[in-house]
């Protein structure tokens, strides 16, 4: 038996969680937010290795945004 058919090929967001260096809580809410995963039965958020790399990318994408957003000026708009 090899190595890759001991992994599990969908896997919970509180298993995934730790690798990321994120709590499942704050996992689940980018899951949300992006649409970035694979519903099971019963609507059980699932995520493939496929997923986590699109939800990273998603996240720093989301991350790199904020901070070009605190740089331009707020308008007044009572002047």
């Amino acid at each position: 038996m090899t190595n890759e058919s001991c992994v599990p090929v969908f896997r919970t967001p509180e298993q995934v969680a730790p690798e990321l260096g994120m709590r499942p809580t704050e996992l689940r809410r980018y899951v949300r937010e992006s649409g970035i995963c694979t519903r099971l039965s019963k609507n059980r958020i699932m995520l493939h290795a496929d997923d986590i790399k699109l939800l990273v990318e998603w996240i720093r994408a989301r991350k790199s945004k904020a901070s070009v957003w605190d740089k331009t000026p707020e308008l007044d708009p009572f002047a």
